[in-house]
């Protein structure tokens, strides 16, 4: 059921009546932001850290959502309520105004949530590299053509995602954040030249305390590096990468260091899914 609604502007809506035109001149500029937020059994995972996201985002493209923080988490608990035990993922979309005067729309909409093989957590998947660059790296805009075609590349050699490369240097996934080990070291590129993801941002405190805190660093594209590499983002958590192209990574498996990292996110996971609902 929870799948037939969605919220407009704070309306929550059937779909077939939640609908923005395909003409809307938002969608042609790229003006606007989005999120993703996991639902699970009716509960959002860090859903103010990324309505916080939104609006920085937002922010960058000098685009007033006209909605704070508090409004919006109402507006998904509204959709939240629907189906308090089911798991998805909750897209938000803002597009600007184009005309002086004119108000921006925020849209909520329920999604299945991906999913991926138990083998690949186990095992490791494979990645593509991609020549490319966000626009606007820090800002989670709606200009992701680059993203889309470095998946796409992934798709059509069945590895599971693109991972950007710009002036010899890796930067994130075409839907992640990136992740490796050099020399015993867990690095991940610097924050300025990425968008930052709240999975991103787990990971980096869960390792404070252990023998690998995450360091950010420029990744150079030389793959041989490595001993282990992994991503990061709202529905994979941490998914291990073993080879990239035909290059294995390291010893071709999945790392100690990644495992550290995917026991320590899961047990934060689990703590935080079952703290008393404010």
């Amino acid at each position: 059921m929870i799948f037939d609604y969605a919220v407009v502007n704070g309306q929550l809506l059937p779909l077939e009546q939640a609908q923005i035109s395909l003409f809307n001149k938002a969608y042609f500029s790229s003006f606007g932001v989005y999120e993703s937020v996991k639902v699970d059994q009716g509960r959002p995972f860090y859903l103010e850290e990324h309505l916080r996201r939104l609006h920085k985002s937002a922010a960058m493209l000098e685009l007033e959502l006209g909605a704070d923080v508090p409004t919006l988490a109402h507006w998904a608990a509204s959709l939240c309520q629907l189906d308090p035990q089911a798991t998805w993922n909750l897209r938000i979309l803002a597009l600007g105004p184009m005309e002086a005067g004119g108000q921006p729309i925020i849209g909520m909409q329920p999604e299945p949530l991906a999913t991926y093989p138990a083998a690949f957590y186990e095992s490791g998947a494979g990645a593509v590299l991609y020549e490319g660059q966000r626009a606007l790296p820090r800002c989670k805009s709606l200009n992701t053509l680059v993203n889309t075609l470095a998946r796409r590349a992934a798709t059509q050699v069945g590895a599971l995602e693109g991972l950007l490369h710009h002036h010899g240097y890796l930067t994130e996934g075409s839907r992640s954040n990136l992740f490796v080990v050099r020399q015993g070291q867990l690095l991940t590129p610097p924050e300025t030249e990425i968008l930052s993801g709240i999975t991103r941002d787990i990971i980096a405190h869960v390792m404070r305390e252990t023998a690998y805190p995450v360091t950010e660093a420029p990744l150079t594209i030389d793959l041989s590096l490595y001993e282990e590499i992994f991503i990061s983002s709202t529905s994979m958590h941490i998914m291990p990468i073993t080879r990239i192209g035909s290059v294995p990574i390291g010893e071709g498996r999945v790392g100690p260091v990644t495992r550290l990292a995917i026991e320590r996110f899961a047990r934060h996971y689990r703590r935080v899914m079952s703290e008393p609902r404010g």
